[in-house]
């Protein structure tokens, strides 16, 4: 069944759909972390598979009007720009130094060059398109055994380093790994026809493994990062409350020193406390006083620093 009147499979739009969902949720999760490089790096990779899947899906469509050759060779180079990327990925993401090879000159020669002169040469002297295929990815294919021979060894250094000890970096590298291994199924079956559904279905199945499983991570970290906001906080509080006792502060005036450190107001202290302003801005005072600061800024910034004795 195929979308409208394209050459898009639904089972391929679905797939497509579902990944620019998770590229929508990503990078509003960036854009609160924009340090987190990683996640730049996993956002790349996200676009170029939701390229590779519109390309090669929507591509060729004699309803365009760009020629069907120049169709092809666009929808081919953003599949090997993703194969590319795939490779530098891993390198950057799981900072495994033993593919940089792989990543830098290994990949212009074996997959770059391979797309020039045993695709585009030939397609544009023949026209032939299945000859140009078969042509192409039998490099890549080799090129791709090459690549996971050499990140299975990467890998298991960086196990017995104890270097992904920890559950959740462990799940995302088997993952990424499962994804790997798909991904290099694709020269496989593009040499033997153009079977959309079959390749955009395993090509995709182990990145939306890694997907799922990087989101899992996300919510792992926000979790932690919480705690350990709320741990911080806590002992901010402790801080505060401990310093107020050694400045000889009353319980009352503890007390409106910890709603003015949340921000409120004499008006809303007043409301919390069950007394006028005018007994909150004395208390102030002799706060002021004792801490001997002369507004709130300077309260707040000594009773919350270590006492030095």
């Amino acid at each position: 069944m195929y979308f409208l009147d394209t050459k898009m499979h639904v089972v391929t739009l679905s797939i497509t759909v579902f990944e620019i969902l998770m590229l929508f949720f990503q990078v509003i999760y960036f854009l609160q972390r924009t340090n987190d490089k990683k996640r730049l790096l996993y956002l790349t990779l996200l676009i170029l598979m939701v390229l590779y899947n519109l390309s090669s899906g929507f591509l060729p469509d004699e309803n365009l009007p760009i020629p069907i050759s120049l169709q092809n060779v666009t929808a081919y180079l953003v599949a090997f720009t993703t194969s590319m990327y795939f490779v530098y990925y891993f390198y950057r993401a799981f900072n495994l130094r033993l593919l940089k090879f792989f990543a830098t000159f290994g990949s212009l020669v074996f997959l770059l060059a391979p797309f020039l002169f045993l695709f585009i040469v030939p397609y544009y002297i023949t026209n032939d398109l299945a000859l140009s295929r078969k042509l192409t990815v039998v490099i890549p294919f080799l090129y791709g055994i090459a690549f996971i021979v050499a990140t299975t060894r990467a890998f298991i250094f960086k196990f017995r380093v104890k270097e992904y000890s920890d559950r959740s970096k462990f799940e995302l590298v088997i993952a990424a790994y499962v994804a790997l291994l798909c991904w290099v199924t694709l020269p496989v079956i593009v040499f033997f026809g153009d079977y959309q559904v079959l390749e955009h279905t395993v090509t995709n199945s182990g990145f939306l493994i890694m997907t799922i499983v990087y989101i899992r991570s996300s919510i792992h970290q926000s979790r932690h990062e919480y705690k350990m906001l709320l741990a911080s906080a806590n002992g901010q509080s402790q801080q505060i409350e401990s310093n107020c006792k050694n400045y000889g502060l009353t319980v009352r005036e503890i007390e409106i020193v910890e709603l003015i450190v949340t921000g409120q107001t004499y008006r809303q202290i007043g409301n919390n406390l069950n007394i006028s302003q005018k007994t909150v801005a004395r208390h102030v005072s002799n706060i002021f006083a004792k801490v001997q600061v002369s507004n709130k800024v300077e309260m707040i910034n000594k009773l919350e620093a270590r006492m030095q004795f």
